[in-house]
């Protein structure tokens, strides 16, 4: 699976700089790129501040589909922040 953000892949989810008291979205697309129908698949963000606004539940193979985080810091960083995101499911072959 490959996330990507304007048609090229990334690793890391740079959120930049948001003042405190705000909320932004960013938008992402997610990639299937096995040859496996992916099921309940769970996403999770590991900052608190930050959720999953929108994310797929199951991919077929080669799929593309949209991903979107909300960040509403409580303070303003100095640097912006990078999040980091677990995704789980089951891979079907065949």
């Amino acid at each position: 699976m490959k996330i990507l953000q304007n048609s090229k892949e990334i690793d890391t989810f740079d959120l930049g700089i948001v003042p405190a008291g705000e909320t932004k979205r960013f938008e992402y697309e997610i990639f299937n790129d096995s040859s496996a129908t992916l099921r309940d698949l769970k996403f999770t963000l590991l900052n608190e501040e930050t959720k999953i606004i929108e994310a797929p539940k199951a991919m077929m193979p080669q799929a593309v589909d949209k991903l979107i985080i909300e960040w509403s810091p409580s303070v303003t960083l100095k640097q912006g922040l990078k999040a980091e995101l677990k995704i789980a499911g089951i891979e079907l072959w065949g």
